[in-house]
Protein backbone atom coordinates (compact mmCIF):
# COMPACT_ATOMS: atom_id res chain seq x y z
CA UNK A 1 0.00 0.00 0.00
CA UNK A 2 1.44 3.40 -0.41
CA UNK A 3 2.07 6.27 1.53
CA UNK A 4 -0.47 8.68 1.66
CA UNK A 5 0.67 12.44 0.61
CA UNK A 6 0.77 15.40 3.16
CA UNK A 7 0.37 18.88 1.22
CA UNK A 8 2.41 21.14 3.39
CA UNK A 9 4.27 21.15 6.92
CA UNK A 10 1.51 22.92 8.99
CA UNK A 11 4.02 24.29 11.97
CA UNK A 12 7.03 23.56 14.17
CA UNK A 13 6.17 23.39 18.06
CA UNK A 14 8.84 24.64 20.22
CA UNK A 15 7.90 23.88 23.79
CA UNK A 16 8.61 26.63 26.03
CA UNK A 17 8.99 26.82 29.64
CA UNK A 18 7.26 30.45 29.92
CA UNK A 19 4.62 31.41 27.34
CA UNK A 20 4.94 35.03 27.63
CA UNK A 21 9.31 35.25 27.61
CA UNK A 22 9.48 32.98 24.45
CA UNK A 23 6.28 35.47 22.77
CA UNK A 24 8.74 38.84 23.56
CA UNK A 25 11.99 37.04 22.35
CA UNK A 26 10.38 35.03 19.14
CA UNK A 27 8.50 38.25 18.44
CA UNK A 28 11.97 40.92 18.96
CA UNK A 29 14.20 38.34 17.81
CA UNK A 30 12.74 36.47 14.41
CA UNK A 31 9.92 39.24 14.16
CA UNK A 32 7.20 36.47 15.52
CA UNK A 33 3.73 37.64 14.48
CA UNK A 34 1.24 36.04 17.01
CA UNK A 35 -1.63 34.82 14.75
CA UNK A 36 -4.14 32.08 17.49
CA UNK A 37 -3.88 31.95 20.96
CA UNK A 38 -4.57 28.19 22.52
CA UNK A 39 -6.14 28.52 26.60
CA UNK A 40 -6.45 26.03 28.33
CA UNK A 41 -9.48 24.46 30.58
CA UNK A 42 -8.98 27.26 33.11
CA UNK A 43 -9.02 29.58 30.17
CA UNK A 44 -5.24 30.45 30.49
CA UNK A 45 -3.11 30.81 27.32
CA UNK A 46 -0.99 28.39 26.83
CA UNK A 47 0.13 28.28 23.03
CA UNK A 48 0.14 30.53 20.86
CA UNK A 49 0.32 30.12 16.62
CA UNK A 50 1.79 32.66 14.86
CA UNK A 51 3.73 33.89 11.63
CA UNK A 52 8.06 34.19 10.54
CA UNK A 53 8.87 37.04 8.06
CA UNK A 54 9.55 35.12 5.17
CA UNK A 55 8.20 31.61 6.22
CA UNK A 56 4.98 32.05 7.06
CA UNK A 57 2.27 30.83 9.93
CA UNK A 58 4.72 28.19 10.64
CA UNK A 59 5.79 28.30 14.39
CA UNK A 60 3.92 27.50 17.63
CA UNK A 61 5.13 27.91 21.10
CA UNK A 62 3.14 25.90 23.20
CA UNK A 63 3.92 26.01 27.80
CA UNK A 64 4.84 22.52 28.52
CA UNK A 65 8.27 23.76 30.84
CA UNK A 66 8.67 19.83 31.48
CA UNK A 67 9.55 19.14 27.65
CA UNK A 68 11.28 22.48 26.78
CA UNK A 69 13.77 21.40 29.94
CA UNK A 70 13.90 17.58 28.68
CA UNK A 71 15.03 18.95 25.24
CA UNK A 72 18.17 20.46 26.16
CA UNK A 73 20.22 22.10 23.49
CA UNK A 74 18.21 20.32 20.62
CA UNK A 75 17.51 22.09 17.13
CA UNK A 76 14.47 21.69 16.53
CA UNK A 77 14.44 23.88 13.67
CA UNK A 78 16.76 24.92 11.20
CA UNK A 79 15.77 28.16 9.10
CA UNK A 80 17.54 28.71 5.70
CA UNK A 81 18.83 32.30 4.63
CA UNK A 82 19.72 33.66 1.56
CA UNK A 83 23.40 33.27 1.12
CA UNK A 84 25.99 34.15 3.83
CA UNK A 85 25.82 38.14 3.57
CA UNK A 86 22.19 37.45 5.16
CA UNK A 87 23.94 35.26 8.32
CA UNK A 88 26.17 38.15 8.58
CA UNK A 89 23.14 41.00 8.73
CA UNK A 90 21.69 37.92 11.04
CA UNK A 91 24.43 38.48 13.52
CA UNK A 92 24.94 41.55 13.52
CA UNK A 93 21.17 42.15 14.57
CA UNK A 94 21.71 39.20 17.58
CA UNK A 95 24.73 41.37 18.07
CA UNK A 96 22.57 44.87 18.73
CA UNK A 97 19.76 42.72 20.64
CA UNK A 98 22.69 41.36 22.66
CA UNK A 99 21.79 37.67 21.65
CA UNK A 100 24.76 35.51 22.07
CA UNK A 101 25.71 33.58 19.12
CA UNK A 102 28.39 31.26 17.43
CA UNK A 103 30.59 32.47 14.84
CA UNK A 104 29.65 32.01 11.33
CA UNK A 105 30.83 28.68 10.51
CA UNK A 106 31.29 27.04 7.35
CA UNK A 107 31.49 23.70 5.75
CA UNK A 108 32.06 22.33 1.90
CA UNK A 109 28.29 22.31 1.60
CA UNK A 110 26.99 24.91 3.64
CA UNK A 111 27.18 28.08 5.81
CA UNK A 112 25.73 28.39 9.22
CA UNK A 113 24.82 30.76 12.50
CA UNK A 114 23.79 29.02 15.55
CA UNK A 115 22.03 30.75 18.44
CA UNK A 116 19.89 29.61 21.52
CA UNK A 117 15.76 30.82 22.32
CA UNK A 118 15.89 31.47 26.54
CA UNK A 119 15.52 27.91 27.18
CA UNK A 120 18.54 26.82 25.72
CA UNK A 121 17.23 25.08 22.41
CA UNK A 122 19.76 26.02 19.33
CA UNK A 123 18.27 27.84 16.06
CA UNK A 124 20.61 27.06 13.16
CA UNK A 125 20.25 29.41 10.04
CA UNK A 126 22.26 28.29 6.99
CA UNK A 127 22.72 28.96 3.68
CA UNK A 128 23.82 26.17 1.00
CA UNK A 129 27.68 27.17 0.71
CA UNK A 130 27.15 27.47 -3.46
CA UNK A 131 24.85 30.19 -2.90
Amino acid sequence: MAVPQVSRLSHVKVPVTDLAVAVAWYSRVLGFQPIDEYPDAEGVVRGVHGELPGVGDVLALREDPDAARGLGVFAVANFRVADRAALQEWAAHLDELGVAHGAIGDTPHLSYLVFANPDGQEIHLYTPAHE
